[in-house]
């Protein structure tokens, strides 16, 4: 008993120190690149804990508002006791300011055929080895216009979008400081220095990202997501996260 003991112990201070090594951020990152037929090598390249971005994928033709809009039942849906999906897609300014709750986005991604796509489609190419996929989870969003400022928490996160182009703006966990109160969920280019003093010393990365291609991000990225200005649609954006049992523990 005294051994079995010592052995769930010693278990579980391995387990808490794997937890502290992962909540440790990279101080710097590069943008990785690749190509869609050399998916096979993804998995390895996100050992380097940097951003992925892989072009010339093959995008389903699902997750959009033109095939949402087919469904009338889901565009009905309300968002608040006064407004409906449709009419807040039918009205820019306050799309554009609306923060949508990961209830909202995840059933729009389940609705829209995309958890299922994923799951079957491209998944299982995102993970280490299919001896440990079974440690492994996902659960997937759709967000219409913008996600605004968020944290990766998951071991990747990938957003990929399904119509129009996106900026994606990406920001290192010591940039949190200079952020002002209340920003989680907030879009990064609302700041200002009526309300984020330090706002110059705010360091980020942008990269653009349209249908076709997707980005993968490592775990501990600041991250935010909005229609580029010269996308011809607003963005949609599928975003992906794929847990194991640390990174699940760490949220």
């Amino acid at each position: 008993m005294p051994g079995l003991l010592e052995g769930f112990l010693f278990a579980s201070v391995l387990f808490f120190i794997a937890i502290l090594f992962y909540k440790q951020a990279n101080e710097e990152f590069q943008i990785l690149q690749i190509e869609a037929e050399r998916l096979e090598e993804i998995p390895q390249l996100l050992a380097d804990r940097a951003p992925i971005v892989v072009r010339d994928f093959q995008t389903p033709p699902i997750g959009t508002q033109e095939a949402l809009e087919k469904r009338a039942g889901i565009l009905q849906m309300a968002i608040d006791s006064k407004t409906t999906l449709r009419q807040l897609l039918a009205n820019k300014p306050a799309l554009a300011n609306y923060k949508f709750t990961p209830t909202t986005t995840e059933f729009l991604a389940k609705e829209s055929g995309l958890h299922i796509w994923f799951e079957h489609h491209l998944y299982k190419s995102l993970l280490p080895n299919p001896w440990t996929a079974p440690l492994y989870s996902f659960r997937t969003e759709l967000w219409p216009d913008h996600r605004g400022l968020t944290k990766s928490t998951a071991a990747v996160t990938m957003l990929m979008p399904t119509q129009g182009t996106a900026i994606v703006s990406l920001l290192l966990p010591k940039m949190t400081p200079y952020l002002p109160p209340g920003w989680k969920g907030r879009p990064f280019g609302s700041l200002s220095s009526a309300d984020t003093p330090l706002i110059g010393q705010i360091q980020f990365l942008e990269i653009k990202i349209r249908k076709g291609t997707f980005a993968l991000l490592p775990p501990h990225l600041l991250y935010d997501v909005r229609t580029a200005e010269d996308s011809d649609m607003p963005v949609w954006t599928l975003i992906a996260h794929i847990h194991h049992p640390i990174s699940r523990l760490a949220s």
